[in-house]
């Protein structure tokens, strides 16, 4: 099943259209080389013009690729042929149109679920000063907030934000501080956290973002990381993680087709 059956599968109550693409933030267009289907993505861009400069607009530095991708390949005149590859490419990167579009959809309806214990039991969560970051729709730091002290909920996208500030405020959470950031770029000074978590947000740019954790993570502080993927996809980032220098131990539960990872870390400094 490609990634964009599954995105239909995951969401089926979700239509898109051209124009949702003129959602996406910067840090989002920066990645979608990486991610869009490029022979139907160049069929978008020249069926749309306007999303091609909203792009190169939003991020310069995407200018090149979009133009080679009109250059190398050719363009259909059948109406239903282009409605059929701009849908292919919507839906290619559907999960980062709905993080703008459908914050709370995102957040009821992600398959990837995490239990307190799964993070409990590797470290005591009570009374500490956590940052989940790269946080998303927050699920991580709701989840660790009525045990911690403090809970800094670190995201780069204005809709994650957004839903976390008005849910934790619906919901009476007054420890749940909402930031601004990345991994690799934590809005935080050195040595302020007892616990950093990550929920399959690591490796956009792993090795920046593992010195800041060490960074901001205090001597004799934790890293966590949780992953989950296919069981049949070898983990990419699971070498870098557990060898040296970094030195992570990984624990693994398996969850009907899923794998899920913890990948954990005592933080001890020079």
């Amino acid at each position: 099943m490609s990634y964009s059956q599954k995105l239909r599968k995951l969401f089926p109550e979700i239509s898109l259209c051209w124009e949702d693409l003129l959602l996406l933030e910067a840090i989002q267009v920066k990645y979608l080389p990486d991610r869009v289907p490029k022979a139907e993505f160049a069929i978008l861009i020249h069926e749309y013009p306007l999303i091609h400069r909203f792009l190169t607009q939003k991020y310069p530095p995407i200018a090149s690729f979009l133009s080679g991708l009109l250059k190398d390949h050719s363009f259909s005149e059948d109406p239903q042929k282009v409605e059929e590859s701009c849908m292919e490419a919507l839906w290619e990167i559907a999960d980062l149109i709905i993080y703008n579009k459908h914050p709370e959809v995102f957040d009821e309806q992600a398959p990837l679920r995490w239990e307190l214990g799964d993070i409990n039991s590797l470290v005591s969560m009570d009374g500490k000063t956590i940052a989940d970051v790269g946080a998303g729709s927050g699920r991580i730091a709701f989840l660790v907030a009525p045990l911690a002290g403090s809970v800094y909920a670190i995201e780069p996208l204005q809709s994650f934000r957004s839903f976390m500030k008005e849910k934790a405020l619906s919901q009476k959470v007054s420890n749940l501080f909402v930031m601004d950031g990345t991994l690799d770029s934590i809005p935080l000074p050195e040595n302020s956290l007892d616990t950093l978590i990550t929920s399959n947000a690591i490796g956009w740019n792993l090795q920046e973002e593992l010195i800041e954790i060490e960074r901001v993570v205090k001597q004799g502080g934790h890293a966590i990381h949780l992953l989950q993927s296919d069981m049949e996809q070898d983990n990419t980032l699971h070498d870098a993680l557990v060898k040296a220098p970094w030195n992570y131990r990984c624990l693994e539960v398996k969850d009907d087709s899923k794998l899920k990872l913890r990948y954990h870390k005592l933080i001890r400094k020079a």
